[in-house]
């Protein structure tokens, strides 16, 4: 009896047993954690391909990862839709990866050191006289022997009458003979002709000044990636062109530098102004030196400042070797 009761004791015991161990085993929650490099490295606008400093723009460029027309254009120093006009680029001027960005026509087009300043009012305006009354009013007046007065204020001049001579054999043979001229002798000779003269190219130059106040930082260093410099300020303060010229860009499609002016003095001298608050100039602008531009403020950046460049040829240079120290 005991017997029994000892194995039914022990299956009992094992069954029990068996079923504690089967239990779910305890839920360990993991965080996932990610790299915040690697965030922080997606949450940066694309670092886009360069040509080295002091490398000419090529005739042809093949577009790779990070290229736009826009940047393409300041590095070269073109204005960017006569880029687009070369190669056919219609808007919102898209290109992919592969293509092919031709610049020998618009270099073509823009022979470097040829161009004077762009001054401002360049058209001449001529406007036409109301009538014609205005334009006797603007001339020497003729004699009162020359006039007859008529209605109208329009002045007629007399004809000049012929003198009659009466007829006589000796005027007669006066008036027909021929008179005798000596013969000149022909020159053979070939004319010489004018020696053609080399234009001589000079390098195009900027009256420049600095473009607002504030402490300077980030200074020019191109090995590094700092094409200009940064100027900090306060919001909304007064952003002005450093030197006469054209707008040849207002607006915001060029990653890293916010709400961006661009101008182009003359065809080697570009200017750039980056990080603006407010845009107060528009594409096709002709300006003067000192003329307000924009507003500072902090787009696509961390803080409010004013980033300045200046470009050569679409190289960038340090500003203060333009300007001096602010």
């Amino acid at each position: 009896m005991r017997l029994i009761f000892f194995i039914i004791y022990s299956v009992l015991f094992s069954l029990i047993s068996g079923c504690a161990s089967n239990a779910p085993a305890p839920v360990i929650e993991k965080k996932i954690t990610t790299d915040k490099s690697t965030t922080s490295q997606k949450n940066k606008s694309i670092v886009r391909a360069k040509r080295d400093p002091g490398q000419p723009c090529p005739d042809t460029y093949i577009v790779k990862p990070g290229d736009t027309l826009y940047s393409l254009s300041l590095d070269c120093g073109f204005y960017y839709k006569e880029v687009a006009q070369a190669n056919d680029i219609k808007e919102p001027y898209a290109i992919k990866v592969g293509d092919k960005i031709k610049f020998s026509q618009v270099k073509t087009n823009n022979p470097v050191g040829t161009s004077n300043e762009i001054k401002k009012n360049e058209e001449v305006i001529t406007t036409p006289l109301k009538n014609y009354e205005e334009a006797v009013t603007n001339t020497e007046a003729p004699t009162q022997s020359q006039t007859k007065p008529t209605t109208g204020g329009i002045v007629h001049l007399d004809s000049p009458k012929a003198y009659i001579e009466k007829y006589t054999d000796e005027a007669y043979n006066h008036k027909t003979v021929t008179p005798q001229t000596s013969a000149q002798p022909v020159n053979n000779s070939p004319v010489p002709t004018s020696k053609e003269v080399t234009p001589i190219v000079l390098e195009d130059k900027v009256d420049w000044q600095w473009p607002t106040k504030g402490k300077l930082e980030n200074i020019f260093n191109e090995a590094q990636g700092q094409k200009g410099v940064d100027i900090v300020g306060s919001l909304g303060q007064e952003i002005k062109a450093a030197g006469s010229g054209k707008v040849i860009y207002s607006g915001e499609d060029l990653k890293g530098y916010g709400k961006l002016v661009i101008i182009k003095h003359n065809n080697t001298y570009l200017s750039v102004y980056a990080h603006n608050k407010e845009l107060l100039v528009k594409e096709g602008q002709v300006i003067t030196k000192g003329q307000k531009i924009a507003t500072m403020g902090d787009s696509g950046t961390d803080k409010v400042k004013l980033h300045f460049e200046i470009r050569k040829q679409g190289q960038s240079v340090d500003p203060t070797s333009f300007l001096g120290q602010p």
